[in-house]
């Protein structure tokens, strides 16, 4: 009797970790069709993060080190999936890359649930101390810079038209 219980209760605990959704890292490793190089900041929105990444990608004879972004679904307790479209884009640019980007998440209705815009790049420039964005009303505000082993990146939700770089005045 006491073995029939301990079997029934294993099988209900693996039945349950089984049923477990999948964790954010199972789902940059697995479910983004790109080979994520360095995870460089998550920024939490609405039903999951929008993640900043480095992939690699060949473009002509050399690869490249091309940044974008991912929408994750989900949370910590029930599970992680990949939501956003993806693909990435590459610029070369002396100064600092701009790319911007749109997540939409619809309904089983087909109703516009959530709308993510997004504007990110790389800082090139060693001398570029901060970014700013633009919005469509003309107000700017200032992106954050994350420091990672490849580089500077910035990344900022919203409506922006476009992001310039801020480099220092040396002068005395």
């Amino acid at each position: 009797m006491k073995l029939k219980w301990i079997t029934s209760l294993l099988f209900v605990v693996l039945l349950f970790s089984a049923c477990s959704g999948a964790t954010m890292d199972q789902v940059i490793e697995e479910d983004i069709p790109f080979n994520v190089i360095e995870v460089i900041h998550k920024e939490k929105v609405k039903d999951g993060v929008v993640l900043l990444y480095v992939t690699k990608q060949k473009s002509g004879r050399e690869p490249i080190d091309a940044v974008t972004v991912a929408f994750l679904k989900g949370n910590d307790r029930d599970g992680w999936g990949n939501a956003g479209h993806n693909h990435w884009e590459h610029e070369e640019n002396d100064w600092m890359t701009v790319y911007k980007d749109v997540f939409y998440e619809y309904n089983h209705r087909g109703n516009l649930e959530n709308r993510l815009p997004v504007i990110y790049g790389k800082v090139v420039r060693e001398d570029i101390q901060s970014v700013v964005v633009y919005g469509e009303n003309g107000k700017l505000e200032n992106a954050p810079i994350f420091e990672k082993e490849g580089g500077r990146y910035y990344l900022k939700l919203g409506d922006y038209e476009m992001a310039r770089g801020i480099v220092k005045n040396n002068s005395k």
